[in-house]
């Protein structure tokens, strides 16, 4: 039997039938297959009867949200809805799509999650975290504080350079030390390929992390010097060779991409401690899936 829009939005929304039916309409009529319809043809495409089709549609017509057409009769999206729509694009809720993610993923894995939201061209700012409540006495990141900025500088932040075209890839990667280009290079395709960037540095990693986010504060020949080192003593990412048994993981980033491709913001699990490979998929996947419901809702 073929399901009717009706039926399947009556089956998604179980609680509000009545709501579910005008959600069904509206979906018909601004759908692109849809321009026009008239009363006979949502009652044929939704399955509804023509008494409950012509109330809501008469409803809808009232707060402008549908039009009747006087000449054929036949129904079109009202400028209502459309004003609603594009005020609902223009409005920037980003953070806050991506701050509810974090917070329901830190619920239901125990850890810590912040957002980060690209700023500048080379900057990261934290635009929003949570701390579950039984590690908030004892934060084991206090880099990732709201406002925090951090400098898009290798080896951190891959999510966001992993997915660039080759030209900003090339001049990223033309900033780090000499002798990690080539892990650098193959992590980053790595990334691209597995959607996620994993943390992999040791009980070092918040004084490194401070220290790279303090670097405006130096000159420029002593910040390049400080950084490189950093950037040397650090294990960058892991290879698919390398996430064999138990790996230390101390953060995982999953990019939020804009309708180009470009990773606009990220969110990051923050575990900072040994999974099973096992775990760390079903970390990464949650924490992905997540990031790219987000990102469908940009392009």
């Amino acid at each position: 039997m073929t399901q009717t829009v009706g039926e399947s939005a009556d089956a998604r929304q179980p609680g509000s039938p009545p709501t579910a039916r005008v959600i069904s309409i509206l979906e018909l009529l601004a759908g692109s297959d849809n321009p026009s319809l008239t009363l006979a043809e949502i009652v044929r495409h939704t399955g509804f009867s023509r008494a409950t089709a012509h109330a809501i549609v008469g409803e809808l017509v009232a707060h402008g949200w549908l039009l009747r057409e006087p000449d054929s009769g036949r129904y079109v999206i009202g400028p209502g809805f459309v004003t609603l729509a594009r005020s609902a694009r223009q409005s920037d809720h980003l953070d806050r799509w991506a701050g509810v993610a974090a917070h329901q993923l830190s619920e239901r894995f125990g850890i810590a999650y912040f957002v980060a939201r690209r700023t500048a061209l080379d900057t990261i700012t934290v635009a929003d975290h949570v701390v579950p409540a039984p590690l908030a006495g004892d934060d084991p990141s206090p880099w990732f504080r709201h406002g925090q900025r951090v400098r898009l500088r290798p080896p951190i932040c891959r999510e966001f350079i992993a997915f660039e075209p080759a030209r900003v890839r090339a001049e990223w990667l033309g900033t780090a030390p000499l002798a990690t280009r080539d892990r650098l290079r193959e992590v980053l395709d790595v990334v691209a390929d597995r959607g996620y960037s994993i943390e992999r540095m040791t009980d070092d990693h918040v004084a490194m992390v401070e220290a790279l986010s303090s670097l405006d504060t130096m000159s420029e020949h002593l910040r390049s010097r400080v950084g490189d080192l950093l950037t040397e003593l650090s294990v960058i990412d892991y290879l698919p060779g390398e996430l064999i048994g138990d790996v230390a993981v101390v953060t995982v980033g999953a990019p939020i991409r804009d309708a180009e491709g470009h990773a606009v913001a990220a969110i990051v699990a923050c575990p900072n401690t040994t999974l099973t490979a096992d775990g760390l998929r079903e970390l990464a996947g949650a924490t992905c899936s997540a990031a790219a419901a987000i990102s469908a809702q940009l392009s």
